[in-house]
């Protein structure tokens, strides 16, 4: 089932247009989405559910994509969200966290609507915003290093 739905939903490599022009809160929920999704897969491995191999397949395209995504917050002051390691940097973690807890924040009805002007790219979703700066915020990883790597992926059946 996790297989189905992560081959489905796995993001296109972005363009360049998107990363260039598309406003903080796409580059948010796209971030949003990857984080998501290997969390998902990084469950699945702690759970036995996948091999460290398959792991490793599904984790890489994704951490790929959202390092891209992670340089595309510098517009937004995000000073070295990657480092050359490519570790994401407390810098972007503290801008994740403040757009996710004001995700969290909204009422299921109110992030519906959110999502319904995303979806038809209406301007007024560029008001939904959170209150203050992103710099003061909690650094906490909502992935670690350990993370996007397959040495915390275990089948519990033997390697592959």
């Amino acid at each position: 089932m996790l297989e189905a739905k992560t081959k489905d939903r796995v993001m296109q490599e972005f363009d360049t247009d998107f990363l260039l022009n598309a406003p903080e809160i796409y580059i948010f929920a796209a971030c949003r989405h990857i984080v998501e999704r290997i969390l998902a897969i990084q469950a699945a491995a702690t759970a036995g559910e996948i091999s460290a191999t398959r792991y490793r397949e599904w984790v890489s395209p994704l951490s790929f994509q959202l390092r891209g995504l992670a340089g595309a917050t510098e517009r937004f002051d995000i000073v070295f969200p990657v480092n050359s390691e490519g570790v994401f940097s407390p810098f972007f973690w503290r801008w994740f966290n403040w757009w996710y807890d004001y995700r969290q924040s909204l009422s299921p009805r109110k992030l519906q609507h959110v999502h319904r002007l995303q979806d038809t790219y209406d301007p007024a979703a560029l008001d939904y915003r959170p209150e203050g700066h992103w710099v003061n915020y909690r650094a906490a990883a909502a992935l670690d290093a350990r993370g996007l790597n397959a040495s915390r992926a275990s089948s519990g059946r033997g390697s592959d």
